[in-house]
């Protein structure tokens, strides 16, 4: 059997222990499911070492580690395999003209998500700071810019992924911003977890971490 449309895509990512957990892309027959779930575990809260406070994404459900992803896709004939779509994205990332197309594809495609489909709620930084499970900072933007009201960050929350953009430098429009600093504030869009938008993010930051002053 090949399952052309079918696909093991990233599901939640904890921060303690388990990092990426998978899961189908789309519900399938029992009988098929009873093939592969020796390698899937049906999580919940009390599997994790802090509850999901350290979870962003949808961690509770039939989830598997990576070591077992390319066995249930032999298993159920998956085609559009996990290891393809990594291996493409190295390879146009050691072909510099190819890399620079893809980053700057990945860029628009985020700032069309969040600032289209995103929230704007209320929020601080540093309570977004404490809550991560991960902050990526694209060539330290962000940490280079922080005192100057300038750069960027993604940051992994239990509640969802946020972009946020520092708008706080001597001709910004601080009117725009829902998320506080100390520095005069942020513009913040929220997404709710989402396999594209993670691997949009990683591309994109090159999953460069934050490594600035403390956020709080």
């Amino acid at each position: 059997m090949v399952n052309d449309d079918l696909k093991l895509e990233t599901k939640c990512y904890d921060a303690n222990e388990y990092g990426y957990l998978y899961g189908l892309n789309k519900k399938i027959p029992d009988e098929e499911f009873k093939k592969v779930k020796e390698y899937f575990k049906d999580f919940r809260r009390r599997d994790f070492v802090e509850g999901n406070v350290q979870v962003t994404g949808r961690p509770e459900g039939y989830r598997c580690l990576k070591k077992d992803v390319s066995k249930v896709e032999e298993i159920l004939g998956i085609t559009n395999t996990l290891e393809k779509r990594e291996n493409k994205i190295k390879e146009a990332f050691k072909d510099p003209i190819k890399k620079a197309t893809l980053i700057d594809k990945s860029y628009e495609w985020l700032k069309m998500l969040f600032e289209k489909s995103g929230t704007r709620p209320e929020q601080d930084l540093s309570r977004l700071a404490i809550h991560s499970t991960k902050i990526y900072d694209p060539k330290d933007s962000f940490k280079k810019g922080f005192e100057k009201g300038e750069g960027e960050l993604f940051i992994y929350t239990p509640h969802g992924m946020w972009y946020i953009i520092n708008n706080c430098s001597e001709f910004s429009d601080k009117s725009l911003n829902n998320v506080k600093t100390p520095q005069g504030g942020t513009v913040g869009h929220r997404l709710m977890y989402d396999d594209l938008i993670d691997q949009l993010i990683r591309i994109y930051s090159e999953e460069n971490l934050y490594t600035g002053k403390k956020l709080y």
